[in-house]
């Protein structure tokens, strides 16, 4: 019998189909190997994209108003005992979230860039080195939280990680660098990055105690746990939430052995804690975190959405892969990890519930446990994709990645803002978006929603201000060289960016003269602070020869000039003149746009 043409023809495209569903199938199965020869160069890679994605920010650019807050500390902290002097003055210091306390609960982070500072000394090479530096962090921490899910499938898996689990967990570190979350901690000199560093160490510390059954591992652990404490002190809690999750699994699991190390760690932190809290007390008493971070939540209220939305700011791209990973939840990795995201989130909501303003940057200790559910996420969908050819999952998971990284976050709030006012009750809508507060100064903080910038999760502008350092430094040299007393007079009227002008005048400080070694500066304001009292109510000396001030009594300009103590008024584009009398002249005695310094002419 003699086949037809069409039945020919039908044969050899069924064959034609065959070979090349045979040769695709080859050639992945080629690539898998040839990518199986090279995990161990995922980490570099993860690495060198995570220090390098962003590499067009400059120091101070898009960063948040606490970072040049921290530069002029960092002077205090290279140039004289500050350490010793939080000691010296512990029961003299206030101890609200506006005072010198504030500053000793990152004193690690302080001690840290001071270290920088004390290196480069306070210039521009000194930024830009702080800056490589938290860079290198955040690159670090990123690359670890890779090493944090090998780890944690080791320990709960009896299956090994294959080539597509690191290509997995590659995909989801990659759409985590490219998030503005990841944008607005890298090269930022705030305490997130190295808290981010030490909270992903303690982590990894921890799981190999219990890998060894090692009591002095588990002992090193707990001195990173204590670390993390020192340098900022709200983030020690996802690092508890992880102990007490990691023990609550092994016991679940049986595995009582590994309990000690674990215990260990817990012991150590709790000791090296109890000594620090006793020769700083009552600056790290319990009672005193308490209020202190009570105080601290009251300042700034927020309405629940806007917090909600800042969390998931701080998680960028990676919830696409994370919520891929939950449906696998009876997964003991995964289990594990969302165990330990939702209990160190749980403050976090609870505080946004109660209307209390939650900034993006603070989220940043969801990020570990998220990058391991994303990695499983995406493991899962690519493996569908390639062993069952389950491509709608693959498809959908990348659909929402486009759209989450290119559509305007102002269009989604403003369309949702819209649509609350008009079709919800108003009650409903005032609590969904309204933002006050019991300070009068955070009217600056409220969103501006005119801002085009592309992506769904984008840091709202205020926490993404830019200081232009380098003028800064022009006034500063001014200021500070050659060495002369003179008061600095500058607004003190409430208006949008009025953070970013004090943190200007903190930056003209930080470029100013060294202070003296044995100056005792812990109560000493730092210049950046508004005050009711006349600038003559301090006088210039060798500690601050430059009195920063808001408030001068004009009947005092006599006294001044027979003290031959110059008065300086400072001008920024868009920003009020401090309130003076009509009749007196001004001398310009340097431009450096968007400044103007002033001298009130004789």
């Amino acid at each position: 019998m003699v086949a037809s043409h069409s039945e020919l023809a039908t044969g050899e495209r069924v064959v034609s189909n065959s070979e090349s569903r045979q040769y695709v199938t080859g050639m992945l199965d080629r690539f898998l190997a040839w990518c199986s020869l090279r995990t161990f160069y995922v980490l570099p890679v993860i690495f060198f994209i995570s220090l390098l994605f962003h590499f067009d920010l400059t120091p101070l650019e898009e960063t948040h108003w606490d970072a040049p807050i921290y530069v002029a500390l960092s002077k205090r902290a290279a140039e004289t005992n500050l350490l010793a002097n939080y000691h010296q003055h512990a029961h003299d210091i206030q101890l609200g979230p506006g005072d010198e306390h504030w500053h000793f609960t990152r004193i690690g982070h302080i001690l840290l860039l001071g270290e920088v500072t004390r290196l480069f000394g306070s210039t521009e090479n000194a930024l830009v080195a702080m800056q490589w530096l938290y860079r290198t962090f955040m690159a670090l921490s990123v690359t670890l939280c890779v090493v944090l899910g090998l780890r944690i499938v080791n320990l709960f898996r009896s299956i090994k990680p294959d080539t597509i689990w690191w290509i997995g967990y590659l995909f989801a570190a990659i759409t985590y660098v490219v998030s503005d979350g990841y944008r607005g901690l890298q090269g930022h000199l705030l305490s997130e990055p190295p808290a981010f560093l030490i909270l992903i160490l303690f982590a990894l510390v921890l799981l190999r105690a219990v890998e060894r059954r090692s009591l002095v591992i588990g002992a090193s652990a707990g001195c990173l746990l204590f670390l993390l404490f020192f340098i900022r002190i709200d983030a020690v809690l996802p690092g508890v939430v992880f102990l007490i999750v990691l023990l609550a699994a092994l016991a679940i699991l049986r595995k009582f052995d590994a309990v000690s190390s674990v215990v260990m760690a817990g012991l150590v932190s709790l000791v090296l804690y109890s000594i620090y809290a006793w020769w700083f007390t009552p600056l790290v008493n319990p009672q005193t975190l308490v209020n202190f971070s009570a105080e601290a939540k009251e300042m700034f209220l927020a309405s629940p959405a806007q917090n909600i939305f800042a969390i998931g700011i701080a998680g960028g791209l990676l919830w696409v892969g994370a919520l891929s990973a939950v449906r696998m939840w009876r997964d003991p990795v995964i289990g594990l990890s969302i165990v330990w995201f939702g209990l160190a989130l749980l403050p976090m909501v609870i505080d946004s519930l109660n209307g209390r303003l939650i900034q993006a940057r603070m989220a940043f200790f969801i990020v570990p446990p998220l990058l391991v559910l994303a990695g499983e996420g995406w493991s899962w969908i690519l493996r569908g994709a390639v062993t069952q050819r389950k491509l709608r999952p693959l498809a959908v998971a990348l659909s929402l990645v486009v759209i989450m990284a290119l559509v305007p976050y102002s269009l989604i709030i403003q369309e949702s803002r819209s649509l609350a006012i008009n079709y919800l009750p108003p009650e409903m809508s005032k609590y969904l978006f309204s933002l006050s507060s019991k300070n009068t100064a955070t009217g600056s903080l409220a969103p501006r929603y005119e801002d085009t910038r592309l992506g769904l999760l984008v840091r709202p502008i205020y926490e993404r201000w830019t200081l232009e350092y380098s003028k800064a430094q022009q006034i500063g040299n001014y200021l500070y060289i050659p060495e002369r007393p003179a008061y600095l007079l500058w607004s003190r009227a409430k208006f949008a960016g009025q953070h970013s002008l004090q943190n200007y005048i903190g930056l003209f400080r930080y470029f100013g003269k060294q202070y003296p070694e044995n100056a005792d500066i812990v109560m000493t304001k730092l210049p950046n602070r508004t005050d009711t009292e006349p600038c003559t109510t301090r006088v210039p000396n060798d500690v601050e020869p430059i009195v920063f001030c808001t408030t001068f009594l004009f009947s005092d300009l006599e006294t001044v000039r027979k003290k031959r103590i110059p008065v300086y008024v400072l001008g920024i584009d868009e920003y009020p003149m401090p309130d003076m009398p009509s009749h007196l002249e001004l001398k310009v005695l340097l431009s450096a746009p968007p400044f103007v310094l002033y001298e009130i002419a004789e």
